[in-house]
């Protein structure tokens, strides 16, 4: 399931940037879709999107709001998304056929 962190640091470093790039590696199935970047309309905003084994979400919440209470201690906000993949969206929005 793809994941996606927003976490807003009062000022942002590049230690920063490396703590939640270590933070998505250790939560992640799959090393290379990890991706961290800076927001560039909220500078002190760093957004981190990787995949995990599928768990329900409610269980995922759990570790993963574990793990930045651990790791990102200095963060001032945090959000966690489970953006959804643009084929599975279409599939949903479909109607059954009679």
């Amino acid at each position: 399931m793809k994941v996606r962190l927003e976490i807003q640091f009062e000022s942002p470093t590049a230690a920063d940037e490396a703590s939640l790039r270590r933070l998505a590696l250790g939560l992640t199935n799959d090393r290379d879709s990890v991706r961290v970047v800076a927001c560039e309309d909220q500078p002190d905003w760093f957004v981190a999107e990787f995949t995990m084994p599928t768990e329900a979400q409610y269980k995922a919440v759990d570790t993963i709001d574990a793990r930045i209470r651990l790791s990102l201690w200095n963060r001032m906000d945090s959000i966690i998304c489970f953006p959804k993949d643009a084929t599975k969206s279409r599939r949903s929005r479909r109607k059954p056929k009679p």
